[in-house]
């Protein structure tokens, strides 16, 4: 199955433009991982997500960071998880 990282944007987080080359490297780097960037004021009302601040990392709809990481961060984030999901399985 797919991973999915979503990362949650503002129009006006200063973090934006961070965010979006952060979500781009992880697009090149890791392409087992679907990445989606949103921005929660195109979220429609109808459609609530609870999102704490911005910018806001999940995976698999588990959060991994709130605020920008480090890619290389982002990275061990993400193998500490698969790591913890195979335990949790096996």
């Amino acid at each position: 199955m797919t991973q999915v990282l979503n990362v949650y944007v503002a129009k006006h987080c200063f973090g934006t433009a961070e965010a979006a080359r952060v979500a781009e490297k992880a697009r090149q780097k890791l392409p087992d991982i679907q990445v989606k960037v949103t921005t929660i004021e195109d979220i429609p009302a109808t459609d609530p997500i609870l999102v704490p601040a911005t910018p806001a990392y999940f995976l698999d709809g588990r959060l991994l960071f709130l605020g920008n990481p480090r890619f290389d961060e982002l990275v061990a984030k993400i193998a500490l998880f698969n790591s913890t999901e195979r335990r949790d399985d096996g």
